[in-house]
């Protein structure tokens, strides 16, 4: 299994890739168990207000198509389920 800055790092590249016009605040992970019971990882793309509205559902099945396959090629074989929020809409642990 990848380590959160691995997973962190592979979603971004996959993402500026993807949509290179659309601009993304960070990248969060967290592992999961999925319906089923089985090992999933929780991926949250963090957009900037103005990019929130601007991924359509077709990009969107399409980055995670390639999220999907960067991780398989990486060894991980947990499912990514990947989600957008803002910065308001993500509660940032205090240093």
């Amino acid at each position: 299994m990848l380590e959160a800055l691995e997973l962190q790092k592979l979603a971004k590249e996959v993402f500026h890739k993807r949509l290179p016009s659309i601009h993304l605040n960070d990248v969060l992970t967290q592992p999961i168990t999925d319906s089923d019971g089985e090992a999933a990882l929780r991926i949250t793309l963090v957009l900037t207000p103005e990019s929130s509205g601007a991924i359509s559902g077709q990009d969107g099945l399409k980055l995670l198509v390639a999220i999907r396959e960067a991780l398989s090629r990486k060894g991980e074989d947990r499912f990514p389920i990947v989600e957008y929020a803002t910065a308001d809409d993500v509660p940032y642990e205090e240093d």
